[in-house]
């Protein structure tokens, strides 16, 4: 029984080696291979697109007031990175601290141009002695020697006060238009006291409180007594609660006499 046994035993197979996976590791080698190879690929495509220089940089816009010249050195800073590199945001910032650029459009054109559109300022009145006023009441200063337009009103006042001034103003010029009156000047004093004159040179003082309805009591006024020989007033102070005070200019004949 135990030699039978031990036949037995003895026939038992033995455990057999297995060969080594040289295809699993050929396969991960080769994956390997081909990730290093495409992210050195593009490495090298990326230094080659931000080596494309920018060939061509095109204006676009109705520039009246804002230098072409100007404007090709401000962007020319940009240009060293490369066509790809271009950071298109600091190109626009540095365009709208021209002071007559209200907005500037930065774009790429395939292959190697890039496109500025340059929308101007649009002052609607002048501001102070050297300023100029936008529809946002944003105030720039436009450089030595460039012509502003004579016709725009102007408006003066603390720091801080130009947009309720444009409203004050846009009020007021809606009033005077029924009479044909213009506002020319607008000005409100670091007090807060209103000041106006109108085409023609008449002033108006209108004090700190309620400008609107002063303006309404000299335009009844106007109407009743003061139309048929305002080209005589110089000028008119409303700061009375029941009334206003005229001032009237010289005499022509005494003038000349």
């Amino acid at each position: 029984m135990s030699a039978k046994q031990n036949r037995f035993k003895s026939s038992k197979p033995r455990a057999e080696r297995r060969p080594w996976p040289w295809g699993r590791v050929l396969s991960r080698l080769v994956l390997v291979l081909v990730v290093v190879g495409f992210l050195y690929g593009v490495e090298r495509l990326g230094s080659q697109l931000d080596a494309i220089p920018v060939e061509r940089v095109v204006f676009a816009g109705d520039l009246r007031h804002v230098s072409r010249e100007v404007l090709v050195e401000r962007v020319t800073r940009h240009l060293a990175v490369g066509y790809i590199g271009l950071d298109l945001e600091a190109i626009q910032q540095e365009l709208e601290e021209e002071a007559w650029v209200y907005r500037a459009e930065v774009e790429r054109l395939w292959p190697r141009e890039l496109k500025i559109t340059i929308v101007e300022e649009t002052p609607i009145a002048i501001w102070g002695d050297g300023g100029l006023l936008n529809h946002r009441g944003k105030i720039f200063v436009p450089l030595k020697g460039q012509r502003v337009n004579a016709e725009l009103p102007v408006l003066e006042g603390p720091e801080g006060s130009a947009i309720e001034i444009m409203r004050q103003y846009r009020l007021m010029s809606q009033l005077l238009g029924d009479e044909r009156l213009q506002l020319v000047r607008l000005e409100m004093s670091a007090r807060g006291s209103w000041r106006a004159t109108l085409n023609g040179g008449a002033e108006l003082v209108m004090g700190r409180q309620e400008p609107l309805e002063k303006l309404r009591r000299f335009l009844w006024v106007y109407r009743k007594e003061l139309a048929k020989d305002f080209e005589r007033v110089k000028r008119v102070d409303t700061r009375y609660v029941n009334g206003l005070a005229v001032a009237w200019r010289e005499q022509q004949a005494s003038k000349n006499g």
